[in-house]
């Protein structure tokens, strides 16, 4: 009589698996959400410096007097800024003492009203669009 080849697993071993499976799914999602959130906001805070420049820059080249209020989208149809992201809003103050404050959000976060040099820190969670008036709902 021939003998029955009866390897496999059980399913009690294969329940076990799952079980382990999803505890560390769980785990890494607990660990990689946070971090995903925390680049976002960095992204945010560094995308500041070319709108900070182009901002200055244009307040120059236009030889403006005073105060200037400057556009998200002003900024990019001066050709000196590329949109990088279709969701962006916001504006940008620039003043005659030099003094420059940004209103900016994409969809997600927002930094409202900050001067230069942004940090993630300075981003709050926050689904509201920045004013596009300099700060004024």
């Amino acid at each position: 009589m021939k003998k029955i080849n009866k390897s496999g697993f059980t399913l009690v071993e294969l329940l076990s698996v799952i079980v382990i499976l999803s505890v560390v799914v769980l785990i890494a999602t607990n660990a990689v959400i946070p971090a995903m959130s925390s680049a976002r906001k960095q992204v945010l805070a560094d995308e500041t410096i070319p709108i900070y420049s182009t901002a200055q820059t244009l307040y120059v080249k236009n030889k403006e007097t005073g105060s200037k209020c400057y556009t998200y989208d002003e900024l990019i149809d001066s050709g000196l800024l590329s949109k990088n992201d279709e969701n962006y809003t916001g504006s940008v103050l620039v003043e005659a003492d030099g003094k420059v404050t940004i209103w900016l959000s994409n969809g997600k976060n927002l930094i409202d009203g900050k001067n230069p040099d942004v940090t993630s820190d300075d981003v709050i969670d926050s689904s509201n669009e920045a004013s596009t008036v300099c700060g004024a709902n």
